[in-house]
């Protein structure tokens, strides 16, 4: 079972977009996928997938629903746990809320060949607390120049204060293979020099007008446009992320949150 937090120093990037359509390729290749939508209080991912909800993680956190109630099955058989939207004390959940949680999630795993956590953009607890949980982080940037600023200052946080040293490393809406190379090796040079760290290029998605347009029809990229440009690119993409290593250890997830700096983010 891989455990994937996919991320990003600010919103607008389309993130979540990226989330769901991987999640979808992956189960087109046979596999058990599961995305939490754990951009907690303005959770969008049910929106994308067209899903209706009833129970949301707001639920679960008053006692009236336990996780596996509210878990929906979305196009291709991928599965959601569904954030709340526009309940703001989900924003602010305490450290002993959040491993309830988790803890909870943990079943639910056995249950999945891969795991997606769709953080919220920017560098609050809750952000930082998904990202420590998962065994792998994906950053997603577009060529935007305060989208550039908000990742790294996401990956300073990460591997100052929590010293996490390894990230992989996502352009997406870019014009050419040739300008994600050349963004993706400018961050590395200065990340790697200042921040130590290692970056990792899992690829790049193409600027495509069908993305927005199947969005608006809340469908799948992948469903409605199978065969667009960044289609092709999330497809590549799906394959690699197959390709992280794998948890050895079931219990690796709750040992990440246990043996982390999380609680100087409280």
């Amino acid at each position: 079972m891989k455990s994937i937090a996919i991320t990003s120093g600010k919103g607008g990037v389309g993130k979540t977009s990226i989330v769901a359509n991987l999640a979808y390729a992956i189960a087109e290749m046979g596999k058990q996928v599961m995305i939490l939508d754990a951009d907690l209080g303005l959770g969008n991912v049910d929106v994308l997938m067209g899903l209706n909800v009833k129970w949301t993680l707001e639920h679960v956190l008053h006692g009236e629903k336990s996780v596996e109630e509210i878990v929906l099955e979305g196009p291709g058989g991928v599965k959601v746990i569904p954030a709340g939207s526009g309940v703001e004390e989900l924003t602010t959940l305490g450290p002993q809320e959040r491993l309830t949680l988790m803890s909870q999630f943990q079943e639910l795993m056995k249950e999945v060949d891969v795991f997606f956590i769709d953080t919220a953009p920017g560098i609050s607890s809750n952000v930082i607390f998904f990202n420590l949980a998962a065994s792998e982080v994906i950053v997603v940037v577009s060529p935007d120049p305060s989208s550039l600023v908000d990742a790294y200052a996401l990956i300073k946080v990460m591997s100052l204060r929590h010293s996490k040293r390894e990230f992989n490393l996502l352009l997406n809406n870019v014009s050419d293979a040739d300008e994600a190379s050349r963004i993706f090796e400018r961050f590395d040079s200065v990340a790697s020099r200042f921040l130590g760290v290692t970056l990792h290029y899992l690829g790049h998605v193409l600027a495509d007008h069908n993305v927005p347009k199947a969005a608006r029809g809340k469908r799948m990229l992948l469903e409605a446009f199978p065969y667009s440009k960044a289609s092709v690119c999330i497809n590549r993409i799906a394959r690699r992320v197959c390709e992280l290593p794998v948890e050895l250890v079931r219990g690796e997830l709750m040992e990440n949150l246990l043996l982390g700096q999380i609680w100087r983010e409280a």
